[in-house]
């Protein structure tokens, strides 16, 4: 089923069993939640490493004593087997009260390529039997930008927020296309009678605003102002390890754009990415992206599980790691 699909289906009616996969994790958790926003009854959740398959068939098994539905979220890294899923089949046919959303994510351990196996792999076993044909499974890739923009316009509409499609297309820049996080942003401004770019920019600071340029130009540019700037940040509100998810999302995207330029032998942003930036944007990143060697990647990712695991250990060594990335650039 496409997405299309579910949301016409959703207008109508509820899967009794759906696996939700693919490439855009903000759309697995937003039409998991969408669906169970829908469902009555108890919703429980088993979270990646607490599944238990004997528990997931009794959850699914036992009908509620006011007969209410009972709904069951399983949130997983792995693919079941044909086994497990016949028996998951066989209990939901026999308890039409019980209801089953699945969520295959990718795991931050496995690379792109090992997650669509394993998606494919869970996709080819959710289909309908002959005895529980309620089976059905959603691919979702990355949206477009105008499919971000009607989630976007779609969630300010249920804050009752005054706010055009232009302002959120420049609340998703200053996030760097991230729409999970600008919608998570919007909440911040219900309690606004008017909004306008000067009071996202104050309420939904990012690095995407002046100062990762200055940040991100000093790195590729070799300046010499690295503490300053990182001094700025800091007082701007900015901890180490919101900085640190930046760099990482921002070098993950240059990453992308070259590995399918690599591939196909152009820079199709809206391929490689999902969206197409304002072509200021892209400029900037393709000329970064192709600068860079497949070594020097690498090197990168390192350097920023490096960081990643210090800061976990409560040590403060942004500015030791800010300049090893310079050199690397």
């Amino acid at each position: 089923m496409t997405r299309n699909g579910l949301e016409k289906m959703l207008l109508t009616d509820l899967p009794r069993c759906i696996l939700l996969y693919g490439e855009n994790e903000f759309l697995i958790n937003y039409y998991s939640k969408m669906i169970q926003n829908k469902l009555e009854g108890n919703i429980s959740t088993f979270y990646f490493g607490d599944y238990h398959h004997e528990q997931v068939l009794g959850f699914l098994g036992t009908n509620n004593l006011f007969g209410e539905k009972s709904s069951l979220v399983i949130k997983h890294y792995n693919v079941f087997n044909k086994k497990q899923l016949q028996e998951i089949f066989s209990t939901l046919t026999h308890n039409p009260n019980s209801f089953l959303i699945v969520e295959l994510h990718k795991s931050p351990n496995i690379s792109d390529t090992e997650y669509a196996k394993r998606f494919k792999a869970m996709s080819a076993l959710f289909k309908p039997t002959n005895k529980f044909k309620e089976v059905f499974e959603v691919r979702l890739y990355n949206p477009s930008l105008s499919e971000m923009l009607q989630i976007l316009s779609k969630r300010a509409k249920e804050l009752q927020l005054p706010i055009n499609s232009n302002l959120l297309e420049y609340l998703l820049t200053i996030q760097y296309y991230d729409l999970s996080i600008a919608y998570s942003e919007l909440e911040k401004f219900i309690y606004y009678s008017s909004i306008d770019k000067q009071l996202i920019d104050e309420l939904s600071y990012s690095l995407g605003n002046v100062n990762i340029d200055f940040l991100l130009n000093a790195l590729f540019d070799k300046r010499n102002n690295l503490a300053k700037i990182l001094h700025t940040l800091h007082d701007e509100g900015v901890d180490n390890t919101e900085l640190l998810r930046e760099l990482h999302r921002y070098f993950y995207i240059l990453f992308k754009l070259y590995g399918h330029s690599r591939q196909y032998g152009s820079m199709d942003c809206k391929q490689a990415l999902g969206y197409q930036p304002p072509a200021h944007i892209l400029e900037i990143w393709s000329k970064r992206s192709l600068k860079l060697t497949t070594q020097k990647y690498l090197m990168l990712f390192d350097l920023l599980n490096a960081w990643r695991n210090a800061q976990f250990h409560g040590k403060d060594v942004s500015m030791q790691y800010l300049v090893a990335i310079q050199e690397i650039l």
